[in-house]
């Protein structure tokens, strides 16, 4: 199936209401810290303004964005980016301590090995201390290798917790040449209406 064919039938998707998280917390996997606010930020603030618990795990410090930057440099880029990431979520209504960040380095996130599977073991800990029953990830098909990462790591976390819920969202996704193959089943799922 072309893209633009897939991206169409994501778009014609039937909404669902909060439902579609099983009944207990949400946890957000964001490649970057501004992923979880463009992609769930509205998720976000609706399930708080319910009642749902939520946390955000960050998976990378965010320092590819700028890369050569005199103005930003590494370090005060990270340093400002994970503060505007915290600024969003607490406009969000999310309790910074709800917060967390993995510090892997910016397109170089693991998809295999032994980081890879400690940054598991961290995002697995973060979903238990929640008591979610849905994570929330970037779509694989994303065209960045840290979105790719993300959403590999959600599966490996799916295997040992079968009855998690993993919802994807895409980011760059939606930017994705028309002509490009996307070689599976056309989507399944729902959207969520942010228009509140």
């Amino acid at each position: 199936m072309r893209a633009s064919s897939y991206l169409n039938k994501i778009e014609a998707l039937p909404f669902a209401g909060l439902e579609m998280l099983g009944g207990g917390g949400m946890t957000v996997l964001a490649p970057h810290p501004d992923d979880e606010a463009l992609g769930a930020g509205g998720l976000i603030a609706a399930c708080l303004d319910a009642g749902v618990s939520v946390n955000v795990v960050v998976l990378t410090d965010g320092a590819g964005s700028h890369p050569h930057s005199r103005l930003y440099p590494r370090h005060r880029l990270i340093k400002l980016r994970r503060e505007e990431c915290r600024n969003g979520l607490i406009a969000l209504g999310l309790p910074p301590e709800e917060i967390s960040h993995l510090d892997q380095a910016d397109t170089r996130a693991p998809t295999t090995g032994h980081q890879f599977n400690h940054v598991v073991a961290e995002l697995e800990h973060a979903i238990e201390r929640n008591a979610s029953t849905a994570l929330v990830v970037t779509w694989d098909k994303d065209p960045h290798c840290d979105h790719f990462a993300a959403a590999r790591m959600a599966g490996e976390v799916n295997k040992s917790k079968p009855n998690l819920i993993v919802w994807h969202y895409p980011i760059w996704g939606w930017y994705l040449p028309g002509t490009k193959r996307i070689d599976r089943p056309g989507p399944e799922g729902f959207k969520f209406d942010i228009t509140p």
